[in-house]
């Protein structure tokens, strides 16, 4: 794909600045251990949602680091970043001799590991076995796994069953790094296959709804007070639009099974009609109740412009999907999507968070990708002005420079999903002279 650097010089400077500082702080695993520790406590304590740590996880433990550290030593090969990289793959490799792997989930299981090792290889000059036997792992266990998923389709999905986080679209990014070995590509085409069905519609309540829909049993946390009828997702992270993301990559590395171009078609249809529009662009909700599917009519025209729920992760999957079955038409409502997120104001955003996820990072990652791929001089515009934006909110005073989480609850964390190591990748890649496929863990390439 195409990659246009930045070249402005005071922001390639800045850039390096900050980046520099930055993964300075992040050497030494146990320290970074000690610090998410101590955070989990103190949050239990205050009574504050908090999230379990692994050192394996892609989202926020050493393998994400991996990433970071493979992006450095591209740009700087001689400085032994590679070095630091392997003493983190180390720590991983005691950790799964310790407490095994939870789970295949490309940010909290095996399928993450697997990509920090290749992020690490040099395109595949280094740990070639180390890869090898975990691969050979997954496989042993993909038979049973995709077992156990196709045996709950009776009874209604979960996210966790399909979504990127820890489903079957984020297992089936991983096996598309490994597509040209034959047992790897079988799993990928199963994968497929069970996503065609996930969108095949089926009645609940006398009502036919497509596939991916989540009754109010099937879903914990967040969601359960707001949608007690069930809900239909349209998340990146979490939603169909991980699923779409995933098909649309899959066709365009001329991966394709039976029902595959008609699934994109039905997600792609469905989000349409969910569409909306402010005097800037359009609008895609993070999801749509059991109530509005059936009204037809979309309530929440709340604007957020992030990767995991909103319009930007939304309008990078249909340019994808218009690449895939060549559909301009998708294509340039995507591209009127992020033209809208560069005219409308910043503060209009709904955005706190520094980091990948929830936050400009994310952001800054996706119109990269997109200015880069279409050109548009209004997304040039806006990829350097989220550049400076990103540049402005580092504060080096604080534990790793960059925080997530709204004002009133940041938190410091070192991970590539919500941490630091995702801001600063997206940093590195920026002065990168070609592209690199670092930021595939997020569907966007």
């Amino acid at each position: 794909m195409e990659w246009s650097q930045v070249i402005d010089e005071r922001i390639r400077s800045e850039v390096l600045k900050v980046v520099n500082d930055g993964v300075q702080r992040l050497v030494n695993a146990e320290q970074i251990k000690k610090k998410m520790l101590e955070s989990i406590e103190t949050r239990k304590k205050k009574g504050l949602d908090y999230m379990p740590w692994s050192a394996t996880d892609l989202a926020r433990g050493y393998s994400g680091l991996c990433v970071m550290f493979g992006a450095l030593d591209r740009i700087e090969p001689e400085k032994g970043w590679d070095k630091i990289g392997y003493s983190y793959l180390q720590e991983i490799q005691k950790e799964i001799m310790k407490e095994g792997i939870k789970g295949f989930g490309l940010w909290t299981g095996l399928a993450g590991v697997i990509i920090a090792a290749r992020a690490l290889s040099r395109g595949g000059e280094r740990y070639e076995n180390f890869i090898g036997e975990l691969n050979s792992v997954f496989l042993r266990s993909f038979p049973s796994m995709m077992e156990f998923i196709q045996s709950k389709s009776d009874e209604g999905v979960s996210l966790d069953d399909f979504d990127v986080i820890q489903g079957m679209s984020g297992i089936g990014r991983y096996t598309l790094c490994f597509r040209k070995e034959l047992e790897m590509r079988n799993a990928l085409e199963q994968i497929l296959l069970y996503l065609v069905k996930l969108c095949e519609y089926k009645k609940i309540n006398g009502i036919m709804v497509p596939g991916w829909f989540v009754s109010y049993d099937k879903y914990r946390g967040y969601g359960r007070k707001e949608y007690p009828n069930g809900h239909f997702n349209c998340g990146m992270s979490h939603g169909i639009v991980g699923v779409l993301a995933l098909m649309s990559i899959a066709m365009i590395n001329k991966v394709e099974v039976t029902g595959q171009r008609e699934a994109i078609h039905k997600i792609v249809d469905w989000m349409m009609r969910w569409k909306t529009s402010d005097k800037f662009g359009p609008i895609w909700p993070a999801r749509v109740s059991w109530e509005e599917n059936i009204e037809g009519r979309s309530k929440n025209t709340a604007v957020r412009e992030a990767w995991c729920y909103g319009s930007p992760g939304v309008a990078r999957a249909l340019w994808l999907s218009g690449m895939a079955v060549n559909n301009e038409e998708w294509k340039e409502v995507a591209l009127d999507t992020f033209r809208g997120t560069a005219l409308r104001p910043m503060d209009k955003w709904n955005i706190e968070s520094d980091t990948f996820c929830h936050g400009y990072a994310g952001l800054l990652q996706m119109v990269q990708r997109m200015y880069s791929e279409s050109g548009d001089e209004l997304l040039g515009d806006l990829r350097n002005n989220l550049a400076e934006r990103v540049i402005e909110l580092w504060k080096p005073n604080e534990l790793y420079g960059y925080q997530e989480g709204e004002k009133s609850d940041k938190q410091d964390i070192a991970g590539l999903l919500d941490g630091v190591a995702g801001v600063f990748t997206v940093l590195i890649g920026l002065i990168e002279e070609q592209e690199s496929d670092w930021d595939l863990v997020f569907l966007i390439r």
